[in-house]
């Protein structure tokens, strides 16, 4: 299995540039910093947060996921009592939908935390179900 810890590619770096190249210098945080920007041009799929979420939720339907997507400008569905301005985003990946099917009669947990990005008042929700040994899934 590849390391891929920070120490390790910091390591890594030094072995490919000598001594007298600035690169063989390179920081921890030069590190993260490259790391978010390479995964920021997989992640953020257009300059506008809400095409970009728009993608990312027509990207995964179309792997046949279960998603979803409430927009602030979309009509809430009727008789569900949700307000009009109400931002939501549901995933169940194949993989989690199997496990619950699995092991989600006997618990399922519920966590929830916010201010997990950018916008103020965002609520992260993590349902989990416990496997056969009492581990989270």
């Amino acid at each position: 299995m590849t390391d891929l810890t920070d120490k390790f590619q910091k390591k890594k770096i030094r072995t490919w540039f000598s001594a007298d190249e600035r690169d063989h210098y390179i920081t921890m945080g030069e590190i993260c910093r490259i790391r978010k920007d390479v995964l920021r041009t997989d992640v953020w799929l257009d300059s506008n947060d809400a095409h970009s979420t728009r993608i990312w939720v027509d990207k995964l339907r179309s792997q046949g996921e279960f998603v979803y997507y409430k927009d602030k400008q979309d009509p809430p569905p009727s008789g569900s009592n949700l307000v009009d301005n109400l931002f939501a985003l549901c995933i169940q990946t194949k993989f989690q939908k199997e496990a619950y099917e699995r092991l989600g009669n006997g618990f399922l947990g519920i966590d929830t935390t916010h201010n997990v990005t950018q916008y103020k008042g965002i609520l992260l929700f993590t349902l989990m179900a416990w496997d056969n040994w009492g581990h989270g899934m």
